[in-house]
């Protein structure tokens, strides 16, 4: 080859490195997995929206917007590519109907241009518990029913812990709440209506994307 032609094709080469290099230093990428927390398996279909808080000339926006966006393929994979800014603070997160949200915080000091920061994500599903507590014939006034949840779940959950005291001839109550799916909710219930309390422990499974109901007579 002439020496023309080799100088006129190192040219050509350094100008599509360079533009290449100076579009990766200004772009940003993030990928990870998306899986459900219970079985591993991949969650498919899956929205991922990454937001950015920006610093635009010296001021700070005082809400999230979306750098860029993108959907989990038949692995639960995603990737997304988005500008690089002066942003302050970076969010990732899933708002998938029938899941609990997923939002998690990224610091901007974790990224690094055309190098892709890793995160993978557990989705829980949701399902949903009814309890009806019902004070059965013959009843009395001073008849009293006890009743808590044993499971919280961590953030997992509407359902609590906490104690429930139901009194009365006419109780006829209905509590509702969400929790994870596909899983056992312990429960624990004490008739103090006669002269020794009963006290019964049980557990009901509740299967994501149903409605569980559970009937508690006293």
């Amino acid at each position: 080859m002439k020496p023309i032609n080799l100088i006129a094709t190192f040219i050509i080469v350094a100008l599509i490195s360079g533009c290449c290099r100076n579009d990766c230093a200004n772009t940003y990428i993030i990928e990870g997995v998306v899986i459900e927390l219970a079985t591993g398996l991949p969650c498919v279909g899956f929205e991922v929206v990454m937001e950015e808080q920006v610093l635009e000339n010296g001021v700070l926006n005082g809400f999230f917007e979306t750098a860029g966006t993108a959907n989990t393929d038949e692995a639960g994979f995603f990737t997304i590519s988005f500008p690089r800014k002066s942003a302050l603070e970076y969010r990732i997160g899933i708002d998938e109907e029938g899941w609990f949200g997923i939002s998690e915080d990224i610091n901007p000091d974790d990224f690094s241009p055309d190098i892709p920061v890793h995160i993978d994500m557990e989705a829980v599903p949701k399902a949903e518990l009814s309890v009806n507590i019902i004070n059965q014939i013959p009843s009395a006034e001073l008849d009293k029913l006890r009743f808590r949840f044993l499971e919280d779940f961590e953030h997992y959950t509407t359902c609590g812990t906490d104690w429930r005291v139901f009194e009365g001839a006419s109780v006829d109550t209905t509590i509702n709440c969400i929790l994870p799916g596909n899983v056992w909710m312990p429960y624990l219930h004490i008739d103090q209506s006669g002269e020794e309390d009963v006290e019964v422990s049980d557990s009901i499974y509740c299967v994501a994307f149903e409605t569980t109901s559970l009937e508690i007579p006293f």
